[in-house]
């Protein structure tokens, strides 16, 4: 008890010190306004482009993503050609932090915002999302329903077609706000967006590719816990080495760090992620069913065997992808072939091999449909706020797309006779041999901000990926990754069990740290002596839930489901 104390005192004077420097900074970051409604050039407001002469400060909770900011955010080419066209820039402020939702509570708590600020939300049921419920119920954003309907291209958000059910219901258009609108989510896919469209991730279980030839294994073949088992028994008869010669440890944790993943144990993941799911049409959690002893068996049998690395739940980030990097993991419990993520396939490649079957037999790769990625909402103490967002409507034009993806026409990319953009060698040197610089030539993630939505890279500039047309021979990987073993996919849209845990705050605050902590559990009970310790560490979960509220949950998920089944959505991704 005194350790829980002392933890929750240090906890609450590094808050109370946050709250005092970003006060004390808090003249740094005041709202601006514009300085004049007329060009250089003379126009006026709404010719031919020209919003007004204002320098606009920004803030994102993004968790670290400030180092992807070009070092001069206002005078690089780009943003200079944007504001000759607009009028108005941008100035990102970025501590670096990396817990971007602290930051998020802290900054709503103090008042310390800027014109405009962006924090990280791919689905309603985020942390951030109920951090920015309360900060809209207090008065303290502006909304913006007014102002989208007189843009080109966010007046998409009005279409009820355009937004996947999530987005519309549950973050931009929710009906406690009576048709005001307070977020808006970006990296929403266009309309027209079809299949060849789309990226494919592909995350789940990889594969060593020198292993599988060597032991002449198809990774999608691998359907079952048995077969996963089996496997991970001949890859340590194997004896297989890392690129410096030492021996590798059979699976290890994701690539980003030590986490449960469910993909390690998916035959028995019940509710795919999302912890809830339906059995005997009746609406469970993971750990009331035999799924969940199942998993923690599967589990404490490979670390028995020496099959999964002992820190695969909590080793750190920097660590793991130096690991993978080395081959040191002939299978990961979990990465993906995101763009930014080909330097390491490259040095090490591996395959997916995440077409195992889920707890219902099923092989297919389960997407969301259409999601979004972040959020951005503007203060009430902003002025002239529809200024803000016919900036944005021109950085999401297809125009304004072009500057931030592709630089300037001619210095920077050519259109070839497909109408494909193709990076000049300028660009291209760059990228290839000092792509830290690339920010500074092609900010991309500072225009993407305010500028990623109503996305189809493929219709607009002919390729799926920045630069897989100037550079074919690095994509090919990619592409062959992608589309190993001809996987077939099944699209979701809907709201996942966990995104409904806010429309019912008198359970939240109980039962939500209950559901966070189920992971915890998990690990304890893999490390348990033996399967009477774990069921009864388990049993003690149970109990846990039920005191917390989780039937009355379930009971409220049920009604939801009875009324219409498509309204829950029993799938989300690997994690608890």
């Amino acid at each position: 008890m005194k350790t829980i104390k002392r933890h929750t005192s240090l906890t609450l004077c590094l808050l109370l010190f946050m709250v005092v420097l970003l006060s004390a900074c808090s003249s740094d970051s005041s709202g601006s306004e514009a300085t004049s409604d007329v060009a250089a050039d003379g126009r006026k407001s709404g010719e031919d482009g020209f919003i007004a002469n204002r320098d606009l400060t920004g803030r994102i909770f993004l968790e670290g993503d400030g180092a992807q900011l070009p070092d001069d955010q206002v005078g690089n080419p780009i943003a200079l050609k944007i504001k000759e066209k607009t009028g108005m820039t941008i100035n990102w402020q970025s501590s670096g932090a990396a817990d971007g939702l602290q930051e998020l509570t802290v900054a709503l708590a103090t008042g310390d915002l800027p014109d405009v600020i962006e924090a990280y939300l791919d689905h309603g049921g985020r942390p951030e999302m109920n951090v920015l419920l309360k900060g809209a119920r207090e008065g303290l954003f502006t909304d913006l329903s007014p102002y989208l309907k007189n843009t080109k291209v966010l007046k998409n958000y009005l279409d009820p077609e355009f937004l996947p059910r999530d987005t519309k219901e549950n973050v931009m258009f929710r009906p406690e706000f009576g048709g005001k609108v307070y977020f808006i989510h970006m990296n929403i896919p266009a309309k027209n967006t079809t299949d060849e469209d789309r990226l494919h991730y592909r995350a789940g279980l990889w594969i060593r590719a020198d292993i599988a030839k060597a032991l002449n294994v198809d990774p999608s073949k691998i359907k079952t816990q048995d077969d996963l088992y089996n496997l991970a028994l001949k890859i340590k008869a194997g004896n297989f080495k890392d690129n410096n010669g030492k021996p590798i440890t059979v699976i290890g944790p994701r690539k980003w760090g030590g986490q449960v993943t469910s993909t390690l144990f998916k035959n028995f993941d019940f509710g795919n992620g999302t912890q809830f799911d339906v059995e005997n049409g009746q609406v469970k959690h993971v750990a009331e069913t035999d799924y969940a002893l199942k998993s923690i068996e599967f589990v404490q049998k490979l670390l028995k065997d020496g099959l999964l690395d002992k820190e695969a739940f909590n080793m750190d980030g920097v660590r793991a992808e130096e690991a993978y990097n080395n081959g040191s993991y002939a299978i990961s419990s979990y990465m993906n072939i995101a763009p930014d993520s080909l330097t390491m396939f490259e040095k090490t490649k591996y395959l997916p091999m995440d077409q195992m079957e889920n707890y219902k037999g099923e092989t297919d790769i389960y997407e969301k449909e259409k999601s979004g990625s972040q959020v951005v909402a503007i203060p009430s103490t902003t002025k002239n706020p529809e200024q803000i967002i016919q900036y944005m409507d021109y950085l999401a034009s297809k125009e304004g797309k072009a500057l931030w993806n592709y630089g300037i026409e001619g210095e920077d990319y050519k259109i070839n006779d497909k109408g494909q953009y193709i990076y000049t060698d300028k660009v291209l040197d760059v990228m290839k041999n000092n792509p830290g610089e690339e920010r500074n030539t092609i900010p991309y993630f500072w225009g993407s901000l305010l500028g990623k939505t109503d996305v189809n890279n493929n219709k607009d500039f002919g390729e799926l990926i920045r630069s897989a047309n100037s550079q074919p021979e690095r994509y090919k990987l990619y592409f062959e990754l992608m589309n190993y073993g001809n996987p077939k996919y099944k699209y979701w849209d809907g709201y996942t069990a966990a995104s409904y845990l806010a429309e019912v705050p008198d359970i939240e605050a109980s039962l939500k740290p209950v559901l966070d902590s189920y992971k915890d559990v998990l690990v304890q009970a893999f490390f348990a002596k033996d399967m009477t310790e774990a069921t009864q560490m388990l049993n003690d979960y149970r109990q846990q839930l039920k005191d917390a509220g989780v039937e009355q949950y379930e009971k409220y998920l049920q009604d939801k489901y009875n009324a219409d089944p498509s309204s829950v959505v029993f799938y989300i991704d690997a994690f608890f």
